[in-house]
C-alpha cells in the first residue's frame, strides 16, 4: 500500500468500526502483504480483528481465531456484512 491517503482510509474504516464494538478500545494496525490491506487488532480478551481491503470491506474475526486463520479468510474472499456493524436502539 503506497499511498498514505489510501493507508488513513484503511485505518479510519477499522477503527470507526471497532468505535462501534468497543468505543475507547486500544488498536493496534498491521499492514498486510502486497496491498491486501491492514488489520486493526483489539488485543485483549474478547477483542478481536477487522481486517480492512483497498475496497472498504472488512472482515471481523473473534479474538479465538489468531491473526493468520484471519488472514488466509480475509484473503480468500469472506467479508462480514457493514450491516452487522450497526448500532441496535
Amino acid at each position: 500500500m503506497d499511498d498514505a491517503d489510501t493507508h488513513a482510509r484503511l485505518v479510519e474504516q477499522g477503527r470507526r468500526l471497532f468505535e462501534i464494538l468497543a468505543p475507547e478500545a486500544t488498536l493496534d494496525t498491521v499492514v498486510l502483504d502486497g496491498g491486501a490491506g491492514i488489520c486493526v487488532m483489539h488485543d485483549v480478551r474478547g477483542g478481536g480483528k477487522i481486517y480492512v481491503a483497498p475496497d472498504l470491506s472488512v472482515l471481523f474475526v473473534a479474538s479465538t481465531l489468531d491473526f493468520q486463520k484471519g488472514l488466509e479468510a480475509f484473503l480468500a474472499g469472506r467479508r462480514t456484512p457493514l450491516e452487522k456493524f450497526e448500532r441496535r436502539s
